[in-house]
């Protein structure tokens, strides 16, 4: 008969997993402003597993049925892990690239002098998250590596840019209220050189 203390070291990975996937859901939801669903399905999964894990152990179950559906959930906290990370960078990198588009560079950059070094960051998450496809059996470790390192200081760099965006937007206002002045002034002067060339041209009669 298997005993849950059997597994006792994979329950505790399993622990420490989902624990970890909880953190990096939240803090993905605060990023993308709501429910990472592809994230909570997977630990909804890994609960699944871990209920018929127990139910099979109490009944008597095959010992590797019982590893096996205990090494499913802790595979379920990964994937559950990566889905909150691809869902937060990609949510940062379509946020910059709409305010770049719509504001303008020069005023993100006049707002946020360090944009190109966010946008370094999320390329190289990004690139991480690639090369993790095409290494599969070293996916873990790579996302690990983002977690650990580069995950956080991309938020962080998202946060204080969020935190520009009001001045991104007031800065983005006033170069429009210039153009529309500056369009206006010009057309004003064309019109005024008009009437002087008119006038040069088709003089009054005294």
């Amino acid at each position: 008969m298997p005993n849950l203390d059997d597994f006792r070291s994979l329950l505790d990975c399993i622990h420490k997993e989902w624990n970890r996937a909880e953190g990096d859901i939240k803090q993905a939801e605060q990023v993308c402003s709501k429910v990472i669903e592809p994230a909570i399905n997977e630990l909804r999964y890994a609960g699944r597993r871990l209920i018929d894990a127990i139910g099979s152990a109490n009944a008597e179950g095959d010992h590797r049925h019982v590893e096996s559906l205990l090494t499913d959930a802790l595979f379920d906290c990964h994937r559950a892990r990566h889905d909150a990370v691809d869902a937060a960078t990609s949510k940062i990198a379509l946020d910059l690239d709409i305010l770049r588009d719509k504001l303008g560079i020069d005023v993100v950059l006049q707002a946020f002098p360090s944009f190109p070094v966010l946008m370094g960051e999320v390329d190289s998450v990004r690139e991480k998250i690639v090369a993790s496809r095409k290494i599969r059996e070293n996916r873990e470790n790579i996302y690990t590596g983002i977690e650990a390192v580069d995950f956080p200081a991309l938020v962080s760099s998202y946060n204080r840019f969020k935190a520009s965006e009001p001045i991104m937007r007031e800065l983005a206002k006033k170069r429009r209220w210039e153009r529309v002045w500056t369009l206006a002034f010009g057309i004003i002067g064309i019109v005024g050189t008009i009437f002087t060339v008119v006038g040069w041209l088709f003089p009054r009669s005294p």
